[in-house]
């Protein structure tokens, strides 16, 4: 791809996890509203355009297609993307050409900063047309958003000028020098506070939407439909149930562990780990399982000494996000291992 915006597009086949630092607050807050509250999300994704089909749910029931399983936190750092050309606006940034295409062809520049504080992912691993046959809010449906982080970002642009020099008295050495202002453009939720992840959550500041995963809704029909019951959604209505069923008394070991963890109790933590998921063999929120609390596990079993087995863990942890490169995932779990690990 050349600098410039002759000649390109945006394929969404590309561009499957984009951030959506561009919605305004009314966007940002249907999306929340509905993935926290109803259940899976469904997208019109052609070309740099996103639009959320806030009316595709079957018949009363919200949660037909899936939902979105709790928050999974993790511990992570500031990451940082810039854009100086339109190429890299559609590779990096690909829903923001609309508002920003004119802005950087003009010689502007933006940088972002952000912070994945943790991931939502769906119970539902694929949906398909068949499914969404009949409902008229669901016409035009292309992907569904299987997952989405959480976290933090602000957004600024550099605007090049072109200011003159002062022309001397004898009109000798007039010129010109290149000269530029920042200035801060968005922001969602508050970076700063992402330093101290407990309180962020607690206070919600590090816990916006700010990219998405998103899956192609899959041609044809739910091959588990009729096996699992008698309509299409009855394999989603049994991962409901499973979800459904975490008791008050699993949900109160498993905070148990985390809170343990804070604390630096790794023995704790890890007890309070093995009784739940000895009691509750097929939680899909399992210790031992990459999408459930592994990433908590691991940091436990780093305070106890054994510091591969958890490098090893939390690196399955992160790698099962698919939301973070190669070379973050070095660097988290280096800064985990540094903070559990016990020093020698």
């Amino acid at each position: 791809m050349g600098s410039s915006l002759a000649g390109q597009s945006c394929n969404p086949k590309n561009h499957e996890r984009p951030f959506v630092i561009e919605w305004d607050a009314t966007d940002m807050s249907m999306f929340q509203g509905r993935a926290e509250k109803t259940g899976v999300v469904f997208v019109k994704y052609e070309g740099c355009d996103l639009t959320v089909l806030d009316r595709c749910s079957k018949d009363n029931d919200l949660t037909y297609f899936g939902r979105y399983d709790p928050p999974e936190w993790t511990s992570g750092s500031v990451e940082k993307l810039d854009i100086a050309n339109e190429g890299e606006l559609f590779a990096k940034l690909p829903l923001g050409v609309a508002t920003l295409g004119g802005r950087v062809k003009g010689g502007e520049t933006f940088s972002m900063q952000y912070f994945v504080s943790g991931t939502r992912t769906s119970t539902r691993p694929a949906v398909y047309r068949g499914e969404l046959g009949g409902i008229p809010g669901c016409a035009g449906a292309t992907h569904y958003v299987y997952g989405y982080a959480l976290g933090a970002f602000e957004l600024a642009s550099t605007k090049k000028t072109l200011a003159e020099a002062d022309v001397s008295v004898k009109g000798v050495g007039a010129g010109g020098n290149r000269s530029s202002s920042s200035s801060a453009e968005k922001k969602g939720g508050v970076l700063a506070s992402c330093n101290d992840i407990q309180s962020a959550k607690e206070s919600r500041t590090c816990s916006v939407p700010i990219r998405l995963m998103l899956r192609e809704v899959s041609e044809g029909d739910n091959p588990e439909g009729n096996a699992a019951g008698s309509t299409p959604g009855a394999a989603t209505n049994a991962t409901r149930t499973d979800q459904s069923s975490i008791t008050k008394e699993e949900t109160a070991l498993r905070e148990s562990a985390a809170r343990k963890r804070v604390q630096k109790d790794g023995k704790g933590c890890l007890a309070d780990f093995d009784e739940a998921d000895k009691k509750y063999p097929n939680s899909p929120r399992l210790s031992t399982l990459a999408k459930g609390m592994l990433n908590v596990r691991a940091a436990c079993l780093m305070m106890v000494g054994q510091c591969d087995q958890g490098k090893k863990s939390l690196r399955e942890a992160y790698e099962a996000m698919g939301a973070m490169k190669p070379e973050t995932i070095d660097q988290l779990v280096k800064i985990e291992a540094d903070q559990s690990c016990p020093k020698k």
